[in-house]
């Protein structure tokens, strides 16, 4: 969202270009003949700081899709193997959720004090990693420890993972303009995508191939290799955009503060009451994923590997045709839609009675979850200022872990007290309950007059 400092400026360049002479104009008009001419003849145009950004951000993706469609996709998998029970798989997702419910709103009181965004991302990140390799490892600990600290360790792990989350959404609002920020967040995806269905499929066979526990070492391993890339990469990012009315947070950041940055930000309170209907719904059957497919149907490592690609495959084609078209406002308004449709995911998943048929489920997630991913962020810049986004970001991450810690154990409840099926089903409904109040509300249809001006 542009600050009152860059709306200012364009007024500005507004009145310059207004007054400008007879002879400016016809230089400016003249100026796409010129670079046609420069291309003609090998001389490329010097990238402007928006493209620069981009760029860096997608060669970021390249290596974080490497760890998201490896390692970190078959945690909840490896965690399985280790032959942890149904209720510390939930727990894999909702002991993490509660550090950050804990932790998020001082980490974004003190993301908010930093000057270097990047390197707290990308000191968060290296922290991230670092323990992530060592998973691998809990296999030579006594019989039956092992789920409990790989359980543990996710969870400690989750407060630089929240500060990463922070710091790594601030630097990508302000990373480009508001009017080019859906398109590259849909090629950003379309990249990981990309990336995701190669590391995919070689993680599956490899998998598959190579004994255990040693597949799976060198699998958490990669996790901190391609890390490295990535702080790399995002070390070369031109953050022009620096918030010049920052307002530094009070020493004390809690659940008052953040009710209040609530009520008095009518576009975000809509906002944080849609999604966290819906996040409600997205993270009640996460837990029950990985139960289903090797529990109840024994699919194999490989196959799971094959759903991700399929699933991942679908998704490239999808983000690049979104970002030819995410451009146009009432496309955007009306990606809540997808939000109703990431429903078949997990109800399709409940109707499938062997591996094969998990197909379906896979080309449903493929189809809506990019629609979903972009209007979930997309909208997030949209009703929150630039000068202040980290307490935006941090308040949005704590209403966010807050259903990532309650749902997915009220999902194995459902599961052990009535059928795994069942629980799969009503996440479905709740999930379209949410993108349905998206719509009703009014949920990224009204954009901020400040991002309208740029």
């Amino acid at each position: 969202m542009s600050s009152p400092v860059d709306v200012a400026r364009e007024g500005v360049l507004d009145e310059t270009r207004q007054s400008a002479s007879p002879l400016r104009r016809g230089r400016d008009l003249l100026l796409p003949v010129k670079r046609l001419v420069e291309r003609g003849r090998g001389v490329r145009p010097p990238l402007t700081d928006d493209e620069h950004n981009e760029r860096v951000l997608y060669g970021e993706m390249f290596f974080q899709a490497i760890a998201g469609a490896g390692a970190l996709s078959f945690t909840s998998i490896f965690l399985v193997r280790l032959g942890a029970p149904n209720y510390l798989v939930g727990l894999l997702s909702s002991l993490p959720a509660l550090l950050i419910i804990l932790t998020v709103l001082p980490n974004g009181a003190f993301v908010q004090r930093q000057k270097d965004l990047v390197k707290v991302a990308n000191l968060s990140r290296l922290t991230f990693r670092l323990v992530v390799a060592t998973f691998g490892f809990l296999v030579y600990l006594p019989a039956g420890l092992a789920p409990f600290v790989l359980v543990a360790a996710q969870s400690l792990i989750a407060v630089p993972s929240s500060v990463l989350e922070i710091a790594h959404s601030t630097i990508v609002g302000q990373a480009t303009s508001p009017r080019r920020r859906p398109a590259m967040l849909s090629t950003r995806m379309a990249v990981h995508g990309v990336v995701a269905v190669a590391v995919g499929l070689l993680v599956g066979q490899w998998l598959d191939r190579v004994p255990f526990p040693l597949n799976y070492q060198v699998l958490f391993v990669s996790a901190l290799v391609a890390g490295v890339g990535s702080i790399l990469i995002l070390r070369r990012i031109r953050l022009s955009r620096l918030r010049p009315n920052a307002v530094v947070m009070r020493s004390r950041a809690g659940i008052r503060e953040m009710f209040s940055l609530i009520n008095r930000t009518p576009l975000f309170r809509r906002y944080t009451i849609a999604s966290f209907i819906y996040r409600l719904g997205l993270q009640l059957p996460m837990a029950l994923f990985a139960i289903y497919r090797v529990r109840t149907l024994g699919s194999s490592d490989a196959w799971i590997a094959i759903l991700l690609t399929v699933e991942r495959i679908i998704s490239v084609v999808v983000y690049m045709l979104l970002s030819r078209v995410l451009t146009r406002p009432g496309i955007r308004s009306r990606l809540w839609i997808s939000c109703v449709a990431t429903a078949l995911f997990p109800v399709t998943m409940a109707l499938a009675r062997t591996p094969e048929q998990l197909l379906i489920s896979a080309v449903a997630s493929g189809l809506f979850s990019p629609g979903m991913d972009i209007f979930l962020s997309n909208t997030l810049f949209q009703v929150s200022t630039e000068e202040d986004r980290p307490t935006f970001v941090a308040a949005n991450s704590f209403l966010a872990n807050l259903t990532s810690f309650v749902a997915p154990m009220i999902g194995t409840l459902l599961a052990d007290g009535i059928s795994i099926h069942a629980a799969l089903i009503v996440g479905g409904v709740v999930r379209a309950l949410g993108g349905v109040a998206f719509w009703r509300l009014k949920v990224g249809v009204d954009e901020p007059s400040a991002e309208a001006v740029d």
